[in-house]
C-alpha cells in the first residue's frame, strides 16, 4: 500500500518537500486508516521522517493519505516551504485553518497539541520512577482516541487521547449523544475499587481525557493456552457481578447508560430509516418491522430471567485483552456502560480468534452467574443476548457516526450496516 504523507511544521505550518515530492513510502499491508503504527514506522525507516499522524486526509483501497507533524528529525535534503500546488497540501490547509472548537476535530489533530501533551507526559512519567528513554511511537490515531507508545526506563508505557462529550462537538445540533465513557475517570475509580481486575492508570487528566497506562502484555488473540482464556472469562464475570446493582455508581464513574430500557427505547431509530439502514437491500429493509418486535419481546423476556444490570465492557474482544505474566486484564474501556452483562460475549467470540469460540468460555462464564437463574435459564439469557448484542453494537456505531469525520463516520456506518445484517440473517 502506499501512503502519501503532508508533513507540516508547527511553528509555521510550513510543508516539508523531498526532491521527488511529497514523502511518500510503502506499506506491506493495507492497515485500518487509524492503525497508524506501520505508515509512521516506514516514515521513518524508509525517509528519516520522524513524525505523528494528525488526521487522515484520504484513504482507498490501496493508498492512503495523512496529514502529519513533524516530532524529530528529517532528511538533509528536505527542504520547507510555505505552500506547495497540490491537492492533498490544499486538503491538509483547509484542516489547519479549522478553529479549534470546530465539530468533530480533536484537539490531536492539531500540531500544537504535542507541545501540551509531550510535556504532560514527561511529568508524570519521571514522577512514577520511569522517566521517557526515547521519542513516542503513534499506534493509533483517528476521530475517537490517539494512542503512544512511550519508551521508559521501566518499559513501555501507553499514553490515550480520548473523545468525550465533554472535548468533542459533535457534526450536528441534533446529533445523537456519544456513546464514548470518560475511560481515564472510569479506570481510576475501578482500579481503586477493584485492585488488579482492570487496568490503573498511572496518571490521567480528567479535563482533557488523557491517561498514562503501563503495558500490559500481548493480546489474548495470540495465546493458545486455554487456561488464559478461561481465567479471563471467569475473571471479567466476577468483576461484573461485583457491581450488580450500582447503576448509579457506575454511571457516575463514567459509564454511559446502555440498560436494556434504553435499548428498548432505540429500536424504532436503530431499524428505521438512518444511513445504516439505508445501505441495506429493499428486501433486507422490509425484515426490519417484525425483527423490531422480536427483539422488543427478547429484551423483556431477558429482562424477566432475573441477571442484573451490571458493568459491561462494550467491546471485549481477544485483542482487548491482555496477558502477562499470567494475569489477564481487559483495556479499552472507552464503550464502558450499565447493561446487561451477557452482551459482552457477543463481541468475545469471533471467527479470527478459533480458541474464543471454545464451548467451555461460555459454559465457565455462565456458572459464575448460577445465583440468579437456573442452567438452563442462563442459556436462554445468553441466546437472547446475543441478539441483542448485535443491537447493543448497532447503536454504538450510528452514535459515534455523528462524532467523528470522514473515514471514520463512512467506517461507522458500514460497522452498523453490518450489525444489521447479522440481526436479520
Amino acid at each position: 500500500m502506499k501512503v502519501t504523507a503532508v508533513v507540516v511544521r508547527p511553528d509555521d505550518g510550513a510543508v516539508l518537500v523531498l526532491p521527488s515530492g511529497l514523502p511518500r513510502v510503502e506499506v506491506a499491508e493495507k492497515p485500518w486508516f487509524f492503525d497508524v503504527e506501520a505508515p509512521v514506522r516506514a516514515l521513518r525507516t524508509q525517509l528519516g521522517i520522524e513524525a505523528c499522524v494528525l488526521v487522515c486526509l484520504d484513504d482507498q483501497p490501496d493508498a492512503t493519505d495523512y496529514l502529519m507533524t513533524v516530532v524529530g528529525a528529517v532528511p538533509d535534503e528536505a527542504r520547507w516551504v510555505s505552500d506547495l500546488d497540490d491537492p492533498l497540501v490544499f486538503a491538509a490547509r483547509k484542516h489547519l485553518a479549522l478553529p479549534p472548537d470546530s465539530p468533530v476535530t480533536p484537539a490531536w489533530t492539531m500540531p500544537g497539541w504535542y507541545a501540551e501533551a509531550m510535556p504532560w507526559m514527561d511529568t508524570h512519567l519521571e514522577a512514577a520512577g520511569a522517566p521517557r528513554t526515547g521519542l513516542p511511537v503513534q499506534v493509533r490515531s483517528w476521530g475517537l482516541s490517539n494512542v503512544l507508545r512511550c519508551p521508559t526506563a521501566k518499559g513501555d508505557v501507553f499514553f490515550k487521547a480520548l473523545a468525550h462529550s465533554t472535548t468533542i462537538r459533535p457534526v450536528r445540533r441534533d446529533a445523537l449523544p456519544l456513546l464514548f465513557a470518560h475511560e481515564p475517570l472510569l479506570l481510576r475509580e475501578l482500579s481503586d475499587e477493584r485492585p488488579a481486575a482492570v487496568p490503573a492508570p498511572l496518571a490521567i487528566d480528567e479535563k482533557r481525557a488523557w491517561m498514562l497506562l503501563p503495558d500490559l502484555g500481548p493480546a489474548l488473540a495470540h495465546e493458545p493456552d486455554l487456561s488464559l482464556w478461561v481465567e479471563a472469562v471467569k475473571g471479567h464475570a466476577r468483576l461484573q457481578r461485583s457491581y450488580a446493582g450500582q447503576a448509579d455508581r457506575l454511571l457516575a464513574f463514567g459509564c454511559v447508560d446502555r440498560r436494556l430500557a434504553v435499548l428498548n427505547g432505540e429500536i424504532d431509530r436503530l431499524l428505521g430509516p438512518n444511513p445504516a439502514t439505508e445501505r441495506l437491500e429493499p428486501a433486507e429493509r422490509a425484515l426490519l418491522p417484525r425483527r423490531a418486535e422480536q427483539l422488543r419481546e427478547a429484551i423483556a423476556e431477558l429482562a424477566a430471567i432475573g441477571v442484573p444490570e451490571t458493568l459491561l465492557h462494550g467491546d471485549l474482544h481477544p485483542r482487548n485483552v491482555a496477558v502477562r505474566d499470567g494475569r489477564v486484564l481487559a483495556f479499552d474501556w472507552t464503550d464502558a456502560a450499565v447493561s446487561h452483562p451477557f452482551l459482552d460475549l457477543v463481541t468475545f467470540a469471533e471467527q479470527r480468534s478459533p480458541t474464543s469460540q471454545n464451548p467451555r468460555l461460555k459454559d465457565v462464564y455462565l456458572a459464575e452467574w448460577e445465583e440468579y437463574a437456573t442452567p438452563a435459564g442462563l442459556r436462554r439469557a445468553f441466546s437472547l443476548a446475543e441478539e441483542l448484542g448485535a443491537l447493543h453494537q448497532t447503536m454504538t456505531s450510528l452514535h459515534l457516526r455523528d462524532h467523528v469525520s470522514d473515514p471514520g463516520a463512512d467506517a461507522m456506518v458500514r460497522g452498523a450496516t453490518s450489525w444489521l445484517r447479522r440481526l436479520i440473517s
